[in-house]
């Protein structure tokens, strides 16, 4: 079965990267999962895409809540990055080592450290070791459910720095958690935050005096999130998250994968039912802060004045 293409240019620089995302419903199944990542992978060889992100945990599926939690330690091992060793050499075997077509895969997994797992973060590089720490970024903000399975990772952030633009990395729940982009962005210096998710989608908020109701109320954070963590730090915001049913929990995850220029505003966002993958050609990561910095650029004001509001004193009116 193929894959429903989006497929948008950006703008005509051929020496800017074509992106793709993976807009896709990720199995408890890890052949299923791995078959499924090798097909998008061939897609972006034929498209001559530069590069391919995947959502959180794209080889095992999202932990489930469950009274047997061996059931679930099984199939993350099963997946377990050291694991299918043979599956990510193939696929770098396959990546272009001359600075054009399919030159970097970007994913998540679990792995295996010192007796405990972690939900971390990926490169494959034809020039790269993917098992470097230096190259790997391991979850920081873990949710409740997650802890009962993963490690919390450390403060160290990842950051890369390619031809066309510096990358940092988030996952998913870290999105919330506003100083970290503020980092990537204003110390680290990154054109793009890179966050890859399992982010589900139901959850009701009403304001019944009000007649406002959504029952897709952490989808409508994962859009908002991405949009403002863009125009905030005016930086790229690319997302990748998982769509559709988890086969056990019956958790629905909003997909809704997408890419935020630094102006916040939203350039091409994936189906929040369907597989989609989106290309977006010649991504001008660099060239486009440039231009909207010219343009508005907050960020001088706030090294000006932060430090100042910061060290502050605060003073608190008490009225009756």
């Amino acid at each position: 079965m193929g894959f429903r293409l989006v497929e948008r240019v950006f703008s005509h620089k051929e020496d800017c990267p074509s992106i793709l995302l993976a807009n896709i419903n990720v199995s408890i199944d890890v052949k299923r999962n791995l078959d499924k990542m090798e097909r998008i992978i061939q897609v972006a060889h034929d498209k001559d895409v530069n590069i391919v992100i995947f959502p959180e945990l794209s080889v095992t599926g999202y932990v489930w809540d469950t009274i047997n939690e061996n059931d679930v330690f099984e199939k993350l091992q099963e997946g377990e990055n050291s694991r299918i060793i043979s599956w990510i050499e193939n696929i770098r075997d396959s990546l272009r080592g001359d600075g054009k077509g399919l030159q970097y895969i970007f994913y998540n997994n679990v792995r295996e450290k010192e007796g405990s797992l972690f939900n971390s973060t990926f490169i494959i590089h034809k020039d790269m070791d993917h098992q470097e720490e230096g190259l790997i970024y391991d979850k920081i903000f873990l949710t409740p459910l997650e802890q009962r399975f993963f490690k919390q990772g450390s403060d160290k952030r990842l950051i890369i720095d390619t031809h066309w633009g510096r990358f940092g990395f988030l996952i998913c729940y870290d999105l919330v958690f506003v100083e970290m982009a503020r980092k990537y962005a204003f110390v680290d210096e990154v054109d793009a935050i890179i966050t890859m998710a399992d982010w589900r989608s139901e959850a009701i908020r009403e304001y019944s005096h009000m007649n406002v109701r959504t029952d897709h109320y952490y989808g409508y954070l994962w859009d908002l999130m991405n949009s403002s963590k863009s125009a905030y730090n005016q930086i790229w915001s690319l997302g990748v998250n998982n769509v559709g049913r988890h086969e056990i929990s019956q958790d629905y995850f909003w997909g809704g994968s997408g890419v935020w220029a630094p102006s916040g505003m939203k350039l091409l966002q994936a189906s929040n039912i369907n597989e989609e993958l989106l290309i977006v050609y010649n991504l001008d990561f660099r060239g486009q802060r440039l231009v909207e910095k010219d343009d508005f650029n907050y960020r001088i004001d706030f090294h000006r004045l932060y430090n100042n509001i910061d060290d502050a004193d605060t003073h608190t009116q008490y009225l009756p």
